[in-house]
C-alpha cells in the first residue's frame, strides 16, 4: 500500500507544484495589471500571460495523466489490500477507499511540513566540549554557559534564558565523544543573525576554535542537498579537466531556491 501511495503522492506533488507556480504568476500578473493602469511595463504583462497559458496547458496535461493512474491505484488497492468479499460485506465503496488513502497522505505531508517549520528556528552546533559527568543537570548547565559565551564573544549577542525554547544533545551520551548540540530559538531573527554572520567563526578566540554551526535540516532536506552536490560534482568532472578535489561544493538557499556554488580550495602553502 505504501508503493501505491507513493504513485499518487508523486503525481500530487507535480500538480501542487504547477498550481503554486500558476498562483505566483497570477499574483505577479495582478501587480503588473496595477502597473498597467499607470501605463507601466506592458511587455512584462504579455510575457506573464503567455507563461500562465503554458502552465495551464501543462496542468491540464498532467491531470489527464493522473486520472488513469488513480484508476490504476484504485484497482491495486482493491486487489492487493482489500479482498472483494470484505469490501462487499463492509459496504466500503471504491471512492471511500481512495479518500482514505489520500487522507493518509495529506496527514503525513502535514506532519512533515510542521516538522520543517519547527526546524527553521534551530541551529546545530558541533564540537562543543561535553562535560564528563553522569549528572545530566550539570551537563546541561555546562552547555548553556558555553553557548551563551559563544554567542556573546563571536556574534555579539546577549542570550537570555527565555530566548531558547530547547537545547539538547543529539544522540546517546558517550564519555569519549562530543555530541552535536541542538539549540532552538523562540525568535527566528536570532537564528538568522547567527547564520548570516558565520564568517565571524573564521577567527574565533581559542576557546571556540573548531566549533561549527549549521541549519537543522530535515532528513529529506539533507538527502536533497546531497543529490545537488553530487550532481554538481558530476557536471564538473564532465566539463573540466581540473580535479574535483580542488573545489568545495556548497549548497546555498533553502527549499526550491537551493543551488550549489563551487569554490576553489585555498592551497595549504598559501
Amino acid at each position: 500500500m505504501d508503493r501505491n501511495c507513493s504513485v499518487s503522492h508523486h503525481q500530487n506533488d507535480k500538480l501542487d507544484h504547477l498550481i503554486m507556480a500558476i498562483e505566483k504568476l497570477m499574483n505577479r500578473y495582478e501587480d503588473v495589471d496595477k502597473q498597467l493602469a499607470s501605463k507601466y511595463n506592458i511587455s512584462e504583462a504579455s510575457k506573464l500571460e503567455e507563461r500562465i497559458n503554458q502552465l495551464e496547458h501543462r496542468l491540464a496535461s498532467h491531470e489527464s495523466e493522473v486520472t488513469p493512474k488513480l484508476s490504476e491505484l484504485q484497482d491495486k488497492i482493491m486487489t492487493n489490500t482489500m479482498p472483494h468479499s470484505f469490501v462487499k460485506e463492509s459496504g466500503i465503496s471504491d471512492e471511500d477507499l481512495i479518500k482514505c488513502v489520500v487522507q493518509e497522505e495529506i496527514n503525513r505531508k502535514s506532519v512533515e511540513e510542521q516538522d520543517l517549520e519547527n526546524r527553521k528556528r534551530n541551529i546545530i552546533v558541533y564540537r562543543i566540549p561535553e562535560k564528563k559527568s553522569d549528572n545530566v543537570k550539570q551537563r546541561k548547565e555546562s552547555d548553556v554557559t558555553f553557548v551563551k559565551d559563544l554567542l556573546d564573544c563571536v556574534f555579539d549577542m546577549k542570550l537570555a534564558d527565555d530566548d531558547v525554547s530547547q537545547m539538547y544533545r543529539l544522540g546517546r551520551w558517550d564519555e569519549g565523544k562530543a555530541r552535536p548540540l541542538l539549540v532552538s530559538f523562540k525568535n527566528i531573527d536570532q537564528k538568522e543573525q547567527i547564520m548570516s554572520n558565520l564568517r565571524n567563526m573564521k577567527q574565533p578566540v581559542d576557546k571556540f576554535r573548531g566549533i561549527s554551526i549549521s541549519h537543522d535540516y530535515h532528513p529529506k532536506e539533507r538527502e536533497e542537498r546531497k543529490k545537488l552536490v553530487d550532481a554538481a560534482k558530476l557536471e564538473h568532472v564532465e566539463s573540466s579537466d581540473d580535479s574535483v578535489e580542488n573545489f568545495k561544493f556548497i549548497v546555498v538557499g533553502r527549499g526550491s531556491r537551493q543551488k550549489v556554488i563551487k569554490l576553489r580550495k585555498l592551497s595549504s602553502s598559501v
